[in-house]
């Protein structure tokens, strides 16, 4: 299996390999910028599915993330997670801006839906569900904390650099939420295990 080829495979791949794709991106070379938008994909899918709880609206918008991303990446400079995920979650924002004007639905009468309908309901997306549910307690920060570093993985300092905030600031934002949530759910009698 050649270089090229490997990456598409890898789920994580290094800083060094992200920037040798950034720069082959932003050069035109477009198998750089496929491995790219096949590395951005699934990270953006999950932080915005997390957030709007619809499958074919995640899905959405994050090819619309993606294809901003390959329109303007020549102009991105700086940060390029703290970039592509202020896309996306300006993204998420316009959706609810939309939906708002139009007054179709408000962000707490939005039903859950198992992302993957082939899948038979299970203790799996009946937990994902219990997670939407809790998320939705959270400020609009404190969620994205919790998104980027226990959906993402991310930690704090990359966080923090997403966010533009200090790191101190983001492990505050990380224990009130977890607190705001572990109380969500022993109200709602589900067991926490510290």
């Amino acid at each position: 299996m050649n270089e090229s080829a490997s990456l598409l495979v890898k789920r994580e791949i290094s800083d060094a390999e992200l920037a040798k794709l950034i720069g082959g991106a932003k050069n035109d070379d477009a198998v750089a910028m496929e491995q790219l938008s096949r590395y951005v994909y699934p990270r953006i899918y999950r932080y915005i599915y997390y957030r709007v709880s619809h499958r074919e609206d995640a899905e959405d918008l994050t090819s619309e993330v993606v294809l901003k991303m390959v329109q303007s990446l020549k102009k991105q400079n700086g940060n390029f997670h703290a970039w592509i995920y202020k896309i996306a979650r300006n993204a998420v924002i316009d959706l609810y801006r939309r939906r708002a004007v139009r007054s179709e639905v408000s962000l707490s009468e939005m039903p859950g839906e198992i992302p993957d309908k082939s899948v038979a309901v299970s203790e799996d997306v009946l937990t994902k569900e219990k997670l939407r549910q809790g998320l939705l307690t959270l400020t609009e920060e404190q969620r994205q904390v919790i998104l980027l570093k226990f959906i993402e993985g991310y930690s704090n300092d990359e966080i923090a650099k997403v966010m533009g905030k200090s790191v101190g600031a983001i492990k505050l934002l990380q224990f009130r939420a977890l607190k705001s949530m572990r109380n969500y759910f022993r109200k709602k009698g589900h067991e926490i295990k510290d």
